[in-house]
């Protein structure tokens, strides 16, 4: 019995076509993410540090160090010192043409004195602004200036305890006189400049000035105060060692 004769395939119908083309490696590949770029975990990069805010604990120290710093390059210029002097010399003069020229109060024997520490303060000021950086210029600066602003505080602290005694004792006598004020080193002040540091009130009794129910021993208690303390930081921002990025920042 004869066989079926088999059909033809139908494969055979469509000539062979080109090959498939292979996948360029870079396709099948993932382009690289924040996964792939991230180092090969071994176990080191998901450990946590021993103390979770040691970051935090550190902070009030990169302030100082920052604090400080600033410090240092502030005071190697003139704007810090100009500042000083010039605000020290901008309060005598405040005091000689307010209160003495337009309110008529009469100096007494320690406001002259207190006048005469400004004058210091703003000597030393000058004087470190010749030259901050060199320390021939800024340690005689800080000297003076801080020799002003500690004179100066102490006169302040004896005049509003006159001031106190004669507020509260009805008997009160001044202590104050008219005579030649007796400067330091015997600087001749109230011949120099007679206006501005020649006594001619009494302590305790013409002083009635009032600001912000602050007296005006008060308000120069808190000045001399603020001149002392910065210049206590400059002092002791002048013997820090130099960090390198500062004195890189610097050259």
């Amino acid at each position: 019995m004869p066989r079926p004769k088999a059909e033809p395939s139908r494969a055979a119908e469509f000539p062979p076509g080109p090959a498939p083309a292979a996948p360029h490696p870079s396709a099948a590949e993932p382009p690289p993410g924040p996964a792939s770029a991230a180092a090969p975990d071994d176990g080191t990069a998901a450990a946590l540090p021993a103390n979770p805010f040691s970051g935090l604990l550190r902070l009030p120290d990169r302030l100082f160090d920052d604090f400080w710093g600033t410090l240092k390059l502030w005071q190697d210029g003139r704007g810090l010192w100009l500042c000083g002097g010039l605000s020290a010399l901008a309060l005598e003069l405040f005091s000689y043409l307010y209160f003495q020229r337009r309110l008529r109060l009469s100096p007494c024997e320690y406001c002259v004195l207190i006048r005469f520490a400004m004058a210091v303060i703003f000597m030393g000021g000058m004087i470190g602004a010749i030259r901050p950086s060199r320390l021939p210029f800024k340690i005689p600066g800080l000297a003076v200036s801080m020799a002003g602003a500690v004179m100066g505080l102490r006169w302040t602290l004896i005049l509003e305890g006159i001031n106190l005694d004669a507020q509260t004792d009805p008997d009160y006598l001044p202590v104050c006189w008219f005579g030649r004020v007796e400067f330091p080193l015997g600087i001749p002040m109230d011949r120099i400049l007679p206006g501005h540091f020649s006594p001619g009130g009494t302590c305790g009794v013409e002083s009635q000035w009032e600001f912000w129910l602050m007296s005006m021993p008060q308000w120069l208690i808190m000045i001399y105060t603020v001149y002392a303390a910065g210049l206590f930081l400059m002092a002791v921002a002048a013997v820090l060692p130099r960090r390198p990025a500062e004195a890189t920042e610097r050259s």
